[in-house]
């Protein structure tokens, strides 16, 4: 599973949903999704304009967790 950390992000940064619609030129609902941690895909354009936002690199946008086999 591929976690989405931008909910933290946004915390360290003290955005929130709107502040990311505005400032990281992410579709609005995009934006609200990604802020919930929520979402199954993402595009190259929309993760570039993540990284300039916050300053960071892929990974500390996106996380690799390996599923848990019962």
């Amino acid at each position: 599973m591929i976690k989405i950390k931008i909910p933290q992000l946004l915390e360290k940064n003290n955005m929130n949903a709107t502040d990311l619609f505005r400032k990281g030129n992410v579709a609005y609902r995009t934006a609200l999704r990604l802020s919930k941690g929520e979402g199954s895909r993402i595009s190259f354009d929309v993760l570039e304009n993540l990284c300039k936002l916050f300053d960071v690199s892929v990974d500390e946008i996106l996380e690799y967790v390996p599923d848990k086999k019962s």
